[in-house]
C-alpha cells in the first residue's frame, strides 16, 4: 500500500506548485482534518498523549515554562509525565524508533524529495499551558498538529540565510554565524509577523532560518518531520578530509603551533599542505561525487551484455542462473529480488537507482537499494556512474 507522500501532505496544493511557490522560500500553512493523514492519525501510539509518553522508553529534553529560568532537562521516560505535568514541554526526537510505524512514512518522504536514507526523521513536542520561545531551526520542517490547538507566530529572517545550526532567544550565537549574519539578531520577533492558531489537522511548513515561536493553553501534542541533509560544506569538507588523510604530511600532529622557533619550516610544510589540498580539489568531479552522495538511487547501472541470465523456478526457491561463457552460477533468488530483476530485464536503457524505486511501489526503498548493489557486485549490472 503507498505510504504518505508529499502530495498527500499538501494536498489540496499541488506538488508543482508547492515547490515553486512555498519550498524554500516562505511558509504554508494548511488546516484541515487529521484524518486526511490517514497513515499517521491510524497509528495507535500516536492517539493520544498518554499512548506516545507510554511507548517511549528512551530519554528527551524538557523545556521549562517560558516564564521562567528552570535549565533545559534531559529526562528519563519514567521522569517525562511527571515534567509534562508540571507544565514542561517535551521534546521527543527520533520518534520513529520508539514508533515502528512511523519509519517507511519517513522513507516515502524522502523517496518524493530524492532524499537519501535517514535524511528524513520524526521530532514530537508535548505541552500545555507553555510553548517555544521564538527561535529558527536549521532544517526543513512539515509540522502537524495532532492534538489541541496551538498559537503560531512567524516572520521572515533578514538577519540570516541558510543558517547551519539553530537559534533561540537569549542563547549565545554561534561564531561561525556571526560572521556570516547580515545584522545583530532580535531581542523579540519582528513586528512583521503573523500569528495563527494550528488545530487539530493543521500542517505547518517551514524552510530552514524563519522565525517562529508558539504557545498552547490546552494539552498539545505536534507531531514534526525534520527534513535535516547534510549542507553542501559538509559534503565538500569530507572528501577533501578523506583525500588529505592520505598525505603522510596531513596526519602529522600540528606542534608548535604557540611559538616561533621553526617558524619557516612550519610555514613551508603547511604551504605544502594547502598546495597538496588545492591539487585534491582539482580532482573533484561534480558528477562523480553527485552520484556518490546519492549512493545506489544516483548512481546509474547497466545491464552487463557479456552475462545470460535466466530463472529457475523448478524448485521450492527461485534460483538466479547466471552464464558467463561456460562458466555457470547459481543463486537463490528472493522474491523481492526477483521483481527487481524482471523489471531491469524488461529495460533496454541505462538507468538510475531511483527509476527502480519509483517503479516498484510493493518493495521498499531500502531493500531495493540493497538488491541493486546486489547485483552490481556480482556483475549482473554496471554501475555507470558518469551516466
Amino acid at each position: 500500500m503507498k505510504k504518505l507522500g508529499l502530495a498527500d501532505l499538501i494536498h489540496p496544493l499541488a506538488v508543482d506548485t508547492f515547490m515553486a511557490r512555498y519550498w524554500q522560500k516562505k511558509p504554508y500553512v494548511c488546516h484541515g482534518s487529521p484524518q486526511r493523514f490517514a497513515d499517521i492519525a491510524a497509528i495507535p501510539e500516536l492517539s493520544s498523549i498518554d499512548a506516545l509518553l507510554e511507548a517511549w522508553r528512551g530519554d528527551a529534553d524538557a523545556w521549562a515554562p517560558r516564564d521562567t529560568k528552570n535549565p533545559l532537562i534531559n529526562a528519563t521516560a519514567r521522569q517525562l509525565p511527571a515534567f509534562y505535568e508540571s507544565g514542561y514541554t517535551l521534546y521527543l526526537s527520533k520518534v520513529e524508533d520508539h514508533v515502528p510505524a512511523l519509519e517507511p512514512i519517513a522513507r516515502a518522504l524522502e523517496r518524493d524529495l530524492g532524499l537519501r536514507q535517514d535524511d528524513v526523521y520524526f521530532e514530537a513536542f508535548i505541552s500545555q499551558g507553555t510553548g517555544s520561545t521564538f527561535h529558527f531551526d536549521p532544517n526543513v520542517t512539515i509540522n502537524i498538529q495532532l492534538i489541541g490547538s496551538k498559537q503560531w507566530s512567524v516572520a521572515a529572517n533578514q538577519h540570516v540565510v541558510n543558517p547551519h545550526v539553530g537559534w533561540s532567544s537569549g542563547a549565545a550565537v554561534n561564531e561561525h554565524m556571526q560572521r556570516y549574519a547580515r545584522q545583530p539578531f532580535p531581542t523579540r520577533m519582528p513586528s512583521s509577523c503573523k500569528s495563527f492558531e494550528a488545530k487539530p489537522g493543521t500542517l505547518v511548513y517551514l524552510h530552514p532560518g524563519y522565525w517562529h515561536c508558539t504557545l498552547n493553553h490546552e494539552p498539545s501534542l505536534s507531531l514534526l518531520f525534520t527534513i535535516n541533509p547534510p549542507s553542501w560544506t559538509d559534503l565538500l569538507m569530507e572528501e577533501i578530509k578523506e583525500r588529505m588523510l592520505k598525505h603522510d604530511a596531513g596526519r602529522e600532529l600540528a606542534f608548535g603551533l604557540g611559538s616561533t622557533l621553526g617558524q619557516e619550516e612550519k610555514r613551508q610544510r603547511l604551504q605544502s599542505l594547502i598546495d597538496a589540498t588545492g591539487e585534491a580539489v582539482a580532482t573533484l568531479s561534480a558528477t562523480t561525487l553527485l552520484a556518490d552522495w546519492g549512493g545506489t538511487f544516483t548512481a546509474a547501472f547497466e545491464r552487463n551484455p557479456q552475462i545470460e541470465f535466466e530463472i529457475d523456478s523448478s524448485r521450492n526457491d527461485d534460483m538466479l542462473v547466471m552464464k558467463a561463457g561456460r562458466k555457470r552460477e547459481r543463486s537463490i533468488l528472493a522474491p523481492d529480488a526477483r521483481q527487481v530483476l524482471q523489471w531491469i530485464s524488461a529495460r533496454k536503457k541505462p538507468f538510475h537507482g531511483h527509476h527502480a524505486v519509483q517503479a516498484l511501489g510493493a518493495v521498499a526503498t531500502a531493500r531495493i537499494g540493497e538488491i541493486l548493489e546486489e547485483f552490481a557486485e556480482i556483475g549482473l549490472i554496471l554501475r555507470k556512474n558518469n551516466y
